[in-house]
């Protein structure tokens, strides 16, 4: 723990000091769902710790996969339910796995992988596949902003995996994501519903964090 503290430089604590203020300030100065306010915080935090490459990003991505997956069935969002419980959670367990067994034991932080041009293709192939297969599957529960619950799904999948590949393009994809997060619970926000508010300043930490991730993860 105290090898673990003393890794936080300046401007992660920086960025983690202003997600609390923005995340847990905000959301109870506007009176926010609870619910909404861990997730939030949580995935934040996950995030941080898996630019930082410390496995204490996948255990608490278990815990916010799980929270998440109610605030989307609360907000009808079911195709995200689905994949977060089925896919996206047994992903991050197995990160958990894969992360604790590649550890570099000087600076316990996990060892860099790199992704070959076959494996490179046959992702490519099957992130087609399924993002046709969650359009039809979100279709089907009538999920609100289809496209854009398709698209975040189809990014988040790939992101996700690459992630337990110990791959650093996995930054690229969040980043991706972390704007398409920004329409998806912006747009409710924009609609009136405040309370997940929360979920909006999230994305816009996300998307900070995920260039820093980048940037850290190319420096190994």
């Amino acid at each position: 723990m105290k090898k673990y503290l003393k890794s936080w430089n300046k401007f992660e604590i920086t960025l983690f000091t202003l997600s609390v203020i923005l995340i847990l300030g905000l959301g109870f100065y506007l009176h926010c769902e609870l619910l909404s306010i861990i997730v939030a915080f949580l995935g934040f935090f996950s995030a941080l710790n898996q630019a930082k490459g410390y496995v204490l990003g996948q255990v608490t991505g278990v815990i916010m996969a799980i929270l998440y997956s109610l605030m989307s069935y609360n907000n009808q969002y079911y195709g995200e339910v689905i994949v977060y419980l089925l896919v996206i959670l047994p992903l991050y367990i197995s990160g958990i796995y894969t992360w604790l067994k590649n550890k570099d034991k000087k600076s316990s932080k996990v060892k860099q992988n790199t992704i070959k041009k076959k494996e490179w293709t046959i992702l490519a192939i099957i992130n087609v596949i399924a993002f046709v297969g969650l359009y039809l599957l979100l279709k089907h529960f009538n999920t609100s902003n289809l496209l854009v619950s398709t698209l975040s799904m189809n990014m988040n999948l790939t992101a996700t995996y690459l992630l337990v590949r110990r791959c650093k393009y996995t930054f690229v994809f969040y980043l991706v994501n972390s704007v398409i997060l920004l329409i998806l619970w912006g747009v409710p926000v924009l609609n009136g519903n405040m309370l997940l508010l929360p979920m909006v300043f999230d994305g816009m930490l996300l998307f900070v964090n995920n260039i820093y991730g980048l940037y850290s993860w190319s420096r190994k």
